[in-house]
């Protein structure tokens, strides 16, 4: 069988340090065939329509197309991209951030839609998408140790993930908010994951804060576990659904390694969060409320800790995750 996989946009400056193009290398590790993306940018003019995204390298696509048994998308949020119009093999779409009812399309393109939880499938099948299938992301959890943690009446470290694209998402992913947060409460500490865009400005704003002794910033291909191991939690936060991934990496990897996480209402994963109780919803943006969240996981850390142990291995494996599809790969081809 071969596959071809279109991203949303090129790889990140820093490799290995984008969570989908990750996801995308367990599934190009099984299945044969090329990568491409939709985008040549990370971002482009507000003058072209999302929806025409791949037309300016239709013929490319086409060729890529013809050697392949499939074509797997990955995007953010359900676009009718006219591109999949000109592809005559099965397509499947797999929308890798949230669903927001708000911000779907009127018309649907031909194709199986991939999402990771039964709210946005409920969501897609509400507007009459009959095919639509629920597969949950995962990691590769032969490379994560799970290590104790240090004493929570010390300084508690909160790793944050989902490095901001844009200078706008300084604000709507909880950057902003955290540098406020740490001035309330000095215990606290924060390590964050980036990869390799706006990385001065991010040091500028922490310099500016005051906190550079307490905001350490990895701005390179760096193994988790190491990281994990300094860490007591991690955390990913957005205003909306399709700023991040459904399920971002940096909170499977933390799952998997025994770490609660905390993530803000917006993003699908939060359902499973409570759930499970392995970890602290944000229901809103506030600094008052993120320091209740922190004071609270930190009081109780044992009991969060203990559900993460038991959930993390168990519901974010990537071998699962590739075989889901897999088998959907092998149905639609009949």
């Amino acid at each position: 069988m071969r596959v071809l996989f279109i991203s949303p946009s090129p790889p990140p400056p820093v490799p290995g340090t984008d969570g989908l193009f990750t996801e995308i290398g367990y599934l190009r590790n099984s299945f044969d065939g090329d990568l491409i993306s939709l985008s040549p940018f990370r971002s482009l003019p507000r003058i072209v329509p999302v929806k025409l995204y791949g037309i300016h390298h239709l013929f490319k696509l086409k060729k890529y197309e013809r050697e392949a048994d499939i074509v797997h998308l990955f995007f953010p949020y359900p676009v009718d991209f006219r591109i999949l119009r000109h592809f005559s093999k099965p397509v499947i779409f797999t929308i890798t951030s949230g669903v927001e009812p708000a911000h779907l399309p009127s018309t649907w393109p031909p194709c199986t839609m991939v999402v990771s939880s039964d709210g946005e499938a409920g969501i897609l099948r509400s507007t009459g998408m009959k095919e639509v299938r629920i597969i949950r992301p995962g990691t590769d959890s032969s490379c994560i140790t799970i290590t104790p943690p240090r004493v929570t009446d010390q300084d508690f470290v909160l790793l944050m993930g989902s490095a901001p694209w844009v200078t706008s998402q300084f604000g709507s992913k909880g950057f902003d908010l955290m540098l406020e947060v740490l001035t309330k409460i000095h215990r606290v500490r924060l390590v964050c994951l980036w990869r390799g865009r706006l990385y001065h400005e991010w040091c500028e704003k922490v310099r500016a804060a005051g906190l550079s002794g307490r905001v350490e910033i990895i701005n390179e291909k760096a193994n988790i576990s190491e990281i994990l191991s300094r860490c007591h939690a991690a955390m990913v936060l957005a205003v909306q659904a399709d700023l991040v991934k459904s399920y971002p990496n940096s909170l499977m990897e933390a799952l998997v390694a025994g770490k609660p996480v905390i993530v803000s209402r917006a993003v699908p994963m939060s359902s499973y969060v409570d759930h499970t109780g392995c970890g602290k919803v944000l229901e809103r943006f506030s600094v008052d409320e993120m320091v209740h969240v922190i004071n609270e996981m930190s009081d109780h850390y044992n009991e969060f800790r203990k559900n993460a142990l038991l959930v993390g291995r168990r519901d974010f494996s990537d071998v699962r995750m590739v075989n889901e599809y897999a088998d959907l790969y092998k149905k639609i081809l009949g």
